[in-house]
């Protein structure tokens, strides 16, 4: 994942407010920034870039909500959410193309029988035509009117949430980036019970989006805490990873399953049939091996006082 653009001159003691508005501002520019390599279709790491930038952009704004007037952001937040969906539908079909790309290489290594590779075949096909709708859909939903109309609005629903109250306590902006990851460490904590309920596909979900959204937090103010905060950040992104791809198995498996549960109406091919079957059993193999390692991972935080630690370290 590439990195976030560095905010120049930040001042970690200064109001939180005022250097809010120049992250945000920034994170902003970094999203527009990217939309070109986003329509540009025949690199799938364009779409990927923008996703993730609109990730961040959208996660500084939850951190720093507490510090803004909320309703001038309504708009654009639902806007920016909007964006982030299509870009989203775009990026789970590469991924899942590229999956099944991957699998469809071990089967010819593995030298398994073509009939499952034929059903690989018809299944990357219907993904392919599944992404052509979401790609016409993002190359709408990033017209040039329309991110002309977001940036206008953008920076003015900025500049109405960042006027300050005269009674409101001014918080430096390494305060507010305690309180946002203190915030973000304790949504984790709560979900991390669910680390122990392995087919608990919800909360598992939930768990990783709250990684997500913590390790988000670190990397927005690093700048105030020094590189002594960058291990717990990548030991939460391995976490994020892990149960991602626990996630991804689990969409396959309902996808999947859902199309056997189904042979009573439809009766899939028998290329399908066995490409389904190997399919299923390879998916159920790569969420335990991902799923034990997050596990293990959890367990060690917890055995070695992780929370504890980085709030140590952030104090």
């Amino acid at each position: 994942m590439a990195k976030a653009k560095e905010i120049t001159g930040l001042d970690c003691a200064a109001d939180a407010l005022e250097w809010a508005a120049a992250v945000l501002r920034v994170r902003f520019e970094e999203m527009v920034e990217l939309r070109g390599a986003a329509l540009e279709f025949s690199d799938i790491k364009g779409v990927h870039a923008m996703r993730v930038a609109s990730r961040r952009l959208r996660s500084a704004l939850r951190d720093f909500l507490p510090l803004l007037r909320k309703r001038p952001l309504r708009r654009v937040r639902k806007n920016l959410k909007e964006i982030a969906d299509a870009l989203g539908a775009v990026r789970d079909q590469d991924v899942a193309i590229l999956a099944l790309e991957n699998l469809h290489s071990v089967a010819e290594m593995d030298g398994i029988g073509e009939q499952i590779k034929e059903g690989i075949e018809t299944l990357l096909e219907e993904r392919r035509r599944v992404r052509e709708k979401a790609r016409t859909n993002l190359t709408k939903t990033l017209a040039d009117n329309i991110i002309a109309g977001l940036q206008e609005n953008f920076t003015a629903a900025l500049d109405k949430a960042v006027r300050k109250n005269k009674r409101e306590r001014v918080v430096s902006f390494n305060e507010a980036g305690r309180e946002a990851v203190a915030a973000n460490l304790e949504e984790l904590c709560d979900l991390g019970v669910s680390v122990y309920e392995p087919f608990n596909i919800e909360k598992l979900h939930e768990m990783r989006i709250a990684a997500k959204r913590l390790r988000y937090a670190v990397e927005l103010f690093t700048a105030c805490w020094g590189t002594k905060v960058e291990p717990f950040a990548a030991e939460i992104a391995t976490m994020q990873s892990l149960l991602g791809e626990v996630h991804d198995c689990d969409i396959w498996l309902e996808d999947l399953g859902g199309r056997m549960r189904g042979r009573q109406n439809i009766q899939p091919s028998a290329n399908l049939h066995k490409a389904v079957v190997w399919l299923l059993s390879e998916m159920i193999k790569n969420r335990t091996k991902n799923y034990r390692a997050a596990l293990k991972l959890w367990s060690d935080w917890e055995t070695t006082n992780f929370t504890e630690r980085m709030q140590a370290t952030i104090a």
